[in-house]
């Protein structure tokens, strides 16, 4: 199995400055330059990665495009760049990113291990060059069972849910982002994340008014406050707030209607029956 090392590197002063990461990324088989392949793609940082283009263009359109444009004076530039007689091509991302995507492209087995920052990276540079994304919801798929890490970072995990479309997993992720300010869902997330997770959370009020009318809460006001409407309407807010205080918690433990909606009165129809009460179980 392929894995990253991390290796330090010392470095005087000038190269310190020059060179923000005082770390080395190691490329192992099948990508290093002592595997077979027939082109280099080569990172930002410099690092070089030896691939069978084929691989790529079966994977890629926009990479399909990048083997064919070199002509004439172009492709004299690349072969000038050619390590072992291989053409080079430069491209934008980091090593990180280059070695977790060819992983994801070549018949390999899937890492057993992604953060969320990489899976962003991945997702992006899935989008850029027209890579379906199949293999990649996989292997992301798997980051949403771990309710310690969605409450570290939840609104990397939206971005990621919504930037690959998986909506179910969007969900899960906006669970843990109740209790984020309007302002701090602004500044951290793009205008499309955060126009979505707004509507989410229109949807959330929508519902909350739904359900608290089928539990028809104005029958529940005792008779001397049952024609009061500012009654009424600070019982409404009462349980409404209740509810908002509720879903901080993504997943309560207590899921009783009683924890989650507060008490209110009990009262009777007419015909005696017991209406449904909010601390019933729901």
């Amino acid at each position: 199995m392929l894995n990253k090392q991390l290796v330090a590197t010392p470095m005087s002063d000038t190269e310190a400055e020059a060179q923000a990461a005082d770390v080395q990324f190691q490329v192992s088989a099948p990508f290093d330059l002592l595997s077979p392949g027939d082109c280099i793609l080569q990172s930002k940082e410099g690092i070089q990665f030896k691939v069978f283009r084929q691989i790529l263009i079966l994977a890629s359109a926009v990479m399909a495009d990048m083997f064919s444009l070199p002509q004439g004076k172009a492709k004299a530039e690349l072969d000038q760049m050619a390590s072992d007689h291989l053409p080079v091509i430069l491209l934008d991302e980091d090593a990180e990113t280059i070695n977790g995507l060819l992983l994801l492209l070549y018949p390999t087995t899937l890492p057993k291990t992604l953060g969320v920052h990489l899976a962003l990276k991945l997702a992006q540079v899935h989008d850029k060059y027209l890579i379906p994304p199949a293999r990649l919801r996989l292997l992301v798929a798997t980051l949403y069972g771990s309710r310690e890490n969605l409450k570290e970072t939840p609104l990397e995990f939206y971005k990621l849910a919504w930037q690959l479309e998986m909506l179910e997993e969007a969900k899960i992720a906006s669970r843990f982002t109740h209790s984020i300010s309007l302002k701090d869902l602004y500044t951290g997330l793009s205008p499309e994340h955060f126009q979505s997770i707004m509507d989410l959370r229109r949807r959330r009020e929508e519902c909350l008014d739904d359900l608290i009318g089928v539990l028809e809460p104005k029958k529940h006001l005792c008779d001397s406050h049952a024609g009061s409407d500012v009654e009424f309407f600070e019982q409404i807010k009462a349980v409404k707030d209740r509810v908002r205080e509720s879903i901080q918690e993504p997943y309560p433990e207590d899921t009783s209607s009683r924890a989650f909606f507060g008490t209110v009165n009990v009262s009777r129809s007419v015909t005696g029956i017991e209406r449904l009460r909010f601390s019933d179980p729901l």
